[in-house]
């Protein structure tokens, strides 16, 4: 059985159904990479969703079906949060 993969970021990016983590990573990574996050929050988040990255969100998702993860997106005083979930759904 193959697992479906839904991602989304709140506010950025709406849920969308991918046919596995390889095919989702590389989206979210898309949408995030050029956003002004903090330098220190943007390498966390390239380690998880980044180019090489995704062992520990895999590993999640074997575990327990789920990941998620809060994206600070601005400056230091003047940042929204926005929620990156990743779930795995069988069709």
């Amino acid at each position: 059985m193959t697992t479906v993969v839904r991602a989304g970021i709140t506010g950025i990016m709406a849920p969308a159904l991918f046919p596995g983590l390889d095919h989702a990573l590389p989206v979210l990574w898309e949408r995030v990479r050029e956003l002004p996050v903090r330098e220190a929050h943007r390498d966390f988040i390239r380690i998880c969703i980044g180019p090489g990255g995704g062992q520990g969100v895999a590993r999640c998702l074997a575990r327990g079906g789920s990941w998620s993860t809060t994206l600070y997106v601005g400056g230091m005083t003047d940042w929204t949060a926005h929620p990156i979930t990743i779930t795995t759904h069988q069709p």
